[in-house]
């Protein structure tokens, strides 16, 4: 989280994302992504949060849009190998490397907002013949039920009932995609 504020990323207001929830701030994590040095920092903290609750794990898998820089960066410090798994238009693995199974892997993420994304992965990858342990991520919004999570930190911010908010609430961002 001070990474994250240090470099800006931290953006408090009414906010009204694209995929409809509504909170009181929002996230920016092309400030980390932004500065290699500083993503390494977070990498670093990403692997030794998997390596204690996924010891086993003998890859890691992200996904292009959002996971697979942190995967990349993660698996150099823990010497996993990576692989990329496309989510749209339906999931499938990105040529690079298409691992044979079974192998143990941990999905890795930066932020997770609904939980969407993540589970289609996690279930593709099962369908695949692969062991999931778990999922890592910075920051998750969702709680992934029956899915062992750990991430860096709890959300800076609150999802709020957009039905509780008044007909004159004002939106400081609008459009966003987390």
């Amino acid at each position: 989280m001070a990474l994250l504020q240090a470099h800006g990323g931290l953006s408090a207001g009414l906010t009204r994302f694209r995929n409809g929830l509504v909170s009181d701030g929002w996230i920016e994590k092309g400030s980390l992504f932004a500065t290699p040095v500083t993503l390494d920092r977070v990498a670093a903290q990403q692997a030794r949060a998997v390596a204690q609750a996924f010891p086993d794990a003998t890859l890691l898998v992200g996904a292009p849009a959002c996971g697979a820089v942190p995967a990349s960066a993660v698996a150099r410090h823990l010497g996993c190998r990576v692989a990329y798994v496309l989510l749209q238009p339906e999931a499938a693995w990105h040529r690079m490397n298409i691992p044979k199974p079974p192998e143990r892997v941990v999905y890795i993420d930066d932020l997770i907002c609904t939980g969407q994304d993540a589970c289609l992965a996690l279930h593709f990858l099962r369908q695949e013949g692969h062991t999931v342990l778990g999922v890592s991520a910075w920051i998750s919004r969702a709680a992934l039920s029956g899915e062992q999570l750990v991430t860096l930190a709890p959300p800076p911010f609150r999802l709020l009932d957009a039905s509780e908010l008044g007909p004159d609430s004002t939106f400081e961002f609008q459009d966003i995609r987390e």
